[in-house]
């Protein structure tokens, strides 16, 4: 005896995965972009801020949303990178600019290190410190 609903079956499992597969698109497309890590990108012309970026520290995590709050209104005219001090280039950096980790760094287009932040700031304070370091309009 055949099973007459195993076509049925096999359209609605297909249906399943095809929605599942969409919905999982949708949802990575909506993540916050990567951060750049190559930090020769500082002094090239550009506005440029560089998280200095323990993994294990809570500062750094709260940087980094901080970060993703306002990136997208500055794209465009601010280079924002990442400086990961568990990777030799980053620890490098981090050491070269006499930085502790956990902060961000604001550098001119010419490199010239223009503030350091720490994790007292917030939102506000944050565009405030771009608008002011960079000469931007509000």
């Amino acid at each position: 005896m055949q099973d007459k609903q195993t076509g049925s079956a096999l359209s609605s499992s297909l249906l399943t995965l095809v929605a599942i597969t969409v919905l999982l698109g949708i949802a990575v497309m909506m993540l916050p972009k990567g951060y750049d890590d190559d930090l020769s990108k500082v002094g090239q012309g550009v506005n440029t801020v560089v998280l200095i970026q323990n993994k294990g520290a809570q500062q750094s995590m709260d940087l980094l949303n901080l970060l993703n709050q306002v990136r997208d209104d500055y794209q465009g005219r601010v280079d924002f990178l990442i400086a990961d001090v568990d990777t030799e280039e980053g620890l490098a950096f981090k050491n070269s600019q006499r930085l502790d980790s956990s902060e961000l760094v604001l550098f001119g287009p010419d490199g010239t290190q223009l503030n350091v932040l720490n994790n007292s700031i917030d939102e506000a304070g944050l565009r405030k410190a771009l608008d002011n370091a960079f000469r931007l309009p509000p």
